[in-house]
């Protein structure tokens, strides 16, 4: 995956990191893991969490949406791993 692709998945997935969509005990559970233990088997999971949360909040823009998108896809293809994401 090139560098420049890697990045706006980054960015993306730090702008959920961050907040505050989408809201509820749940994602701010995942916000704690992945702040915690980015490395773990459970950060995957809570990635995965946050991320399909945001799909379905209302609040997340369309911007922000096409790029999650392309990214469970490449999550789903194996293209990237949670862990290049998480750094």
């Amino acid at each position: 995956m090139d560098e420049g692709r890697l990045a706006t998945f980054r960015e993306a997935v730090n702008r959920l990191r961050q907040g505050p969509h989408p809201r509820g005990e749940e994602f701010e559970l995942c916000r704690e893991v992945l702040a915690v233990a980015p490395s773990s088997p459970e950060a995957a999971q809570a990635l995965r969490v946050l991320l399909e949360g945001a799909m379905a909040d209302a609040h997340t823009s369309i911007a922000d949406a096409q790029i999650i998108m392309r990214l469970l896809k490449a999550l789903d293809r194996g293209e990237v791993q949670p862990a290049d994401l998480l750094r």
